[in-house]
C-alpha cells in the first residue's frame, strides 16, 4: 500500500508541475518550467559558491576547517526549515484528503510516511543547492581520502532528517496555534511576506554577511561548540574522520527523530482529524441589505480570492513590492536622491524612469489570467445563475483592478513626493501605470478565456503553472522591455521623454478601449462557450 501511495503522490506531482500530455503547447510548457528551474537553481549555486569560496581560505589559516562544513549545515538546515515548514503543516495537518485516505483500509504509518517522503525530498533538493556549490570549493581546495568521502555522504544522507525533525515539531504549533485563529489567511500570507522580504534583504546583505564570517571565524567556532552540539560533531567527523563524533551526531538525529515520528503516527488520527471549536453565534434580526448584481459578483470573487494565502501571494507579488518601494522610498528619501545624482542626466527622465518602474513591477500581478480557471468544479455555479456573462467578466476584472491600482497610485503620490514633481506629472506618473495594468488586466482575462484550465487538484496549480499566466506575465514584461528599450533605440533623438511617456499613454487608452471590446464580444460568447 505504502508503495501505491507513493506513485500516486509522484504522478500528481509531475502532472501539476510538467503536465504529461503529448501535446505541442505541453511540450512548450515542460521546456519552459524546466528552464526556469534551471536558472533559479544556478542563481542559488552561484550565489553559494562564491560565499564559500571566499571563506574557505581564511578558515583554514585560523585551523578552523571544520567550521568550513559547520555553517554548510547550518544553512543547509535554515534553507531546508523555511521552505518545507509551511509544506509540512499542509502536507501533514491539513491535507484536504486526510479524511478521505483515513476511511480506506490504509494504515496512518503508510499515510504519514507517504507524506514525509515527499517533504524529504524537496529536503534534498534544498540541500543539494548549498551542497554542491560548498564540495566543489572544498575539494578544489583541500585533498580528500576516501574515508572522508564516505562520512560525507552519510552527512548529506542524514541531514534533512534532522531538518524534518524540527519541521514536524514546529508545523504542529503552527498548526494548533492557526486552529485557534479566526483571520488564518491573513497570517499565513503575512508569514510569507516577511519571509520574502528577509530573503532579499538578506541577498542584498550576502556580502557583508561573508566578511562578517571571515573576520569572526573564531568567536563563531566557539559558539557552535558550546550551542549546537550536533552541528560540531558532524563537522568534526567530517573533517577529522572521528567515527565516535559521527556516532553522536547520528545518534540526535535519529533518537528525536524516531521520537517525534512515533508520537505522530500513534496520534495521526486526533491531529489530523480535531476540528477547532466554532463560537456560536447568536442570531439578530437585520433589514436585508440588496446589492446589484455586479456587486454581489465582485464581493464574491474577491471572498474567493483572499480565501486562498499562495493564490494571493503569487497574483499581487507586484503590487506588495510596490507598496514595500514606495515605503522605502519614503524612509531613504535622501539615499535614493543622492544615488540618482551620481548618474549624469537622469534628472531629465525622472517621470518616465518612475513610470517604468511601476510598470515594472505591475507586469508581476497576473491576478485575471487565473479568475477563470479557479473557478474549477464550481463553473456550474455561475453558469445556472441569472447573471449575464459580461456581469461575471466584469467583476473578474474588477477584481484584478482593485488588487493592483491602489498599489500604483501609492507609488506615484510617494515618487511625486519626494521628487517634488508637479501636478501633471504626478498624474502622469499615476495614470501610465494604471493604463498599462488595465492591459495586463485584460489580456489576462481574454487569454484564460482563450486556454482555461479545470483540472487542477490544487488551486496553486492556477497561478503558478497554467499558460494563460505565463503569458500574461511574459507579455507585460516584454512590454516594460519594449518601452524602454524602444525610445532609447529609436526616439531619442526625434521625440522628448515627456512626449514619449504622452504618446505611451495615449496609445494604452486606445489599445484597452480595443481589448475592452474585445471581451464585451470573443470574451462573453467564449464565457458562454465554456462547459
Amino acid at each position: 500500500m505504502m508503495k501505491a501511495l507513493l506513485k500516486i503522490k509522484l504522478l500528481s506531482f509531475f502532472k501539476q508541475t510538467l503536465q504529461n500530455k503529448k501535446t505541442k503547447q505541453s511540450k512548450l510548457k515542460t521546456i519552459a518550467m524546466l528552464l526556469l528551474f534551471a536558472y533559479v537553481g544556478v542563481v542559488f549555486l552561484g550565489m553559494f559558491y562564491l560565499l564559500f569560496d571566499t571563506i574557505i581560505e581564511p578558515f583554514h589559516l585560523l585551523n578552523l576547517d571544520w567550521l568550513y562544513f559547520a555553517i554548510m549545515a547550518v544553512m543547509v538546515i535554515m534553507l531546508c526549515f523555511i521552505g518545507s515548514v509551511f509544506l509540512t503543516e499542509h502536507e501533514i495537518y491539513e491535507a484536504k484528503d486526510n479524511e478521505l485516505l483515513l476511511a480506506m483500509p490504509i494504515t496512518s504509518r503508510d499515510i504519514l510516511l507517504c507524506r514525509l517522503f515527499m517533504i524529504l525530498i524537496l529536503d534534498y533538493v534544498f540541500e543539494l543547492l548549498i551542497a554542491v556549490p560548498a564540495l566543489i570549493v572544498y575539494y578544489r581546495h583541500m585533498a580528500a581520502g576516501l574515508l572522508q568521502i564516505l562520512i560525507l555522504l552519510i552527512v548529506l544522507f542524514t541531514l534533512p532528517f534532522l531538518v524534518m525533525t524540527l519541521t514536524m515539531i514546529m508545523a504542529w504549533i503552527v498548526a494548533m496555534i492557526m486552529k485557534k485563529l479566526r483571520h488564518k489567511n491573513l497570517i499565513v500570507l503575512v508569514l510569507w511576506l516577511l519571509f520574502f522580504v528577509l530573503y532579499f534583504f538578506g541577498v542584498s546583505k550576502i556580502q557583508s554577511y561573508i566578511m562578517y564570517l571571515v573576520e569572526n571565524g573564531t568567536s563563531i567556532a566557539r559558539a557552535i561548540e558550546k550551542g549546537l552540539f550536533p552541528i560540531y560533531h558532524l563537522a568534526v567527523a567530517v573533517t577529522d574522520i572521528k567515527p565516535l563524533s559521527l556516532m553522536y551526531y547520528l545518534l540526535t538525529v535519529f533518537v528525536p527523530f524516531a521520537v517525534v515520528l512515533y508520537l505522530l503516527t500513534t496520534n495521526f488520527i486526533r491531529l489530523t482529524t480535531a476540528k477547532p471549536k466554532q463560537k456560536k453565534i447568536k442570531y439578530h434580526e437585520q433589514a436585508l441589505k440588496q446589492k446589484n448584481i455586479l456587486s454581489s459578483l465582485f464581493v464574491r470573487e474577491l471572498k474567493h480570492f483572499l480565501s486562498n494565502p499562495m493564490v494571493i501571494l503569487n497574483g499581487v507579488i507586484g503590487s506588495l513590492m510596490i507598496i514595500i518601494a514606495s515605503a522605502a522610498l519614503i524612509i531613504y528619501q535622501q539615499d535614493v536622491k543622492d544615488f540618482i545624482a551620481q548618474i549624469p542626466f537622469l534628472d531629465k527622465y525622472f517621470v518616465a524612469a518612475a513610470c517604468l518602474f511601476s510598470i515594472a513591477m505591475g507586469s508581476l500581478n497576473t491576478i485575471s489570467a487565473s479568475l477563470v480557471s479557479l473557478e474549477g468544479k464550481n463553473l456550474w455555479i455561475l453558469k445556472v445563475l441569472p447573471v449575464q456573462s459580461r456581469d461575471v467578466l466584469m467583476a473578474k476584472l474588477l477584481l484584478h483592478l482593485s488588487m493592483c491600482l491602489p498599489g500604483h497610485i501609492i507609488f506615484g503620490i510617494a515618487a511625486s513626493w519626494v521628487f517634488r514633481f508637479g501636478m501633471i506629472d504626478m498624474m502622469i506618473v499615476v495614470m501610465v501605470p494604471n493604463l498599462v495594468t488595465l492591459f495586463v488586466a485584460l489580456s489576462g482575462l481574454l487569454l484564460n478565456l482563450w486556454k482555461p484550465r479545470f483540472d487542477w487538484i490544487n488551486e496553486t496549480v492556477c497561478v503558478k503553472q497554467s499558460l494563460p499566466v505565463f503569458l500574461t506575465m511574459l507579455v507585460a514584461m516584454g512590454m516594460v522591455f519594449g518601452i524602454g528599450y524602444g525610445y532609447i533605440k529609436l526616439f531619442t533623438d526625434y521625440i522628448a521623454i515627456n512626449d514619449y511617456v504622452y504618446m505611451i499613454c495615449f496609445a494604452f487608452v486606445l489599445i484597452d478601449i480595443a481589448l475592452y471590446t474585445l471581451l464585451m464580444r470573443y470574451g462573453v460568447k467564449k464565457w458562454e462557450q465554456i462547459y
